[in-house]
Formats: C-alpha cells, structure tokens, sequence
C-alpha cells in the first residue's frame, strides 16, 4: 500500500484512517483507566469523574504515536518473527507516551504554578514506581494493537480484514 504512485489525497486519506484507529483505540484505554480510577476512588468515597481528558490525550497521544510511526520509530527485527516486532514496539511507544504524558502533565501544572513534584501526582502517585507502573500498562495494553499492525503489515489490509470478519465457512456450506 506504500506504493510511490499514489497521490497526496490517497495518502492523506490513509494517514487520517491510520490517525483515527489509533486514537480510537487509545480513547478506549484511557476512558477505561479512568472509570476504573473512579470505581476505586469511589470505594473511598472520593467522587471523580470518570472519562475526563480521555479523548483529548488520545487525541494528542494519537498524533505523536502516528509521527513516531512515520520517522519508523521502533522499526526493528523487521525479519523476525511478528511476536518480536510486536514486542519491541510496543515497549518502545508505552515508554515514548509516558514520556509525553510526564511533559503534558509537568507542563499543566507548571501553568497553574505548581511544582514538577506535585504535577506528577496525577501520574501514578507522583512515585517512580507510579511512572512505571503505568509504562509498563501501556506496553501490555499496545501489545494487540501492534499484534495486528503486524500482522495487517504481513497478510495486508484487505486480507487482515477479510481473516477476521468473514465467515470461515462458507455461505450454504456444511461443516
């Protein structure tokens, strides 16, 4: 599909597609974390509303996520077996949107006048172990989402779509 003969409105048209899945599926991670964040603090009485900036970081962490891709950032072991690549990207991306994550939160904070301490607090607590605890979530979590860009990259797009939402039996066929 990278063929050097399509026109910058082809490749436009896919780089929005390609921008829209991936904050898509950022959206969904991060409006569960933060439901899942409001059932635990609700547990101590503490009310937060749930989704908050869910689709304003997905949308952020979209864009850089789709730049990386496009610098191949994390393009390593292209001849591997897919679980390597799937693997390296993924640890490679959770780190680089952590990452943007401790600038975004740093940076608000820093608006609002205060300390790069207490602008980490939404990040895990504020700890390092916070830091990587939610590093390492992201790794787990972009895992299938690298899973299948793998694999769309191998079988191709139209073939990864046919595999997974046809039937793999035929119309009037027994089995």
């Amino acid at each position: 599909m990278d063929a050097p003969n399509r026109t910058l409105k082809q490749k436009a048209y896919e780089g929005i597609k390609e921008y829209l899945f991936i904050s898509f599926y950022l959206w969904v991670v991060f409006a569960l974390f933060g439901l899942y964040k409001s059932v635990i603090l609700a547990e101590h009485h503490i009310d937060v509303a749930a989704g908050g900036f869910a689709l304003i970081n997905a949308l952020a962490l979209g864009k850089i996520m789709l730049l990386a891709q496009e610098f191949h950032f994390g393009e390593r072991y292209k001849d591997a077996p897919l679980i390597y690549p799937t693997l390296f990207k993924s640890a490679a991306f959770a780190v680089v949107l952590g990452c943007f994550k401790i600038l975004e939160e740093t940076g608000i904070g820093l608006y609002k006048g205060h300390s790069f301490q207490e602008s980490m607090i939404g990040i895990g607590g504020g700890t390092l172990k916070g830091v990587l605890s939610l590093i390492a979530i992201l790794g787990v979590l972009l895992i299938p989402f690298f899973g299948f860009t793998e694999l769309r990259s191998f079988f191709g797009a139209d073939e990864l779509r046919r595999l997974l939402f046809t039937s793999r039996h035929p119309a009037g066929g027994s089995s």
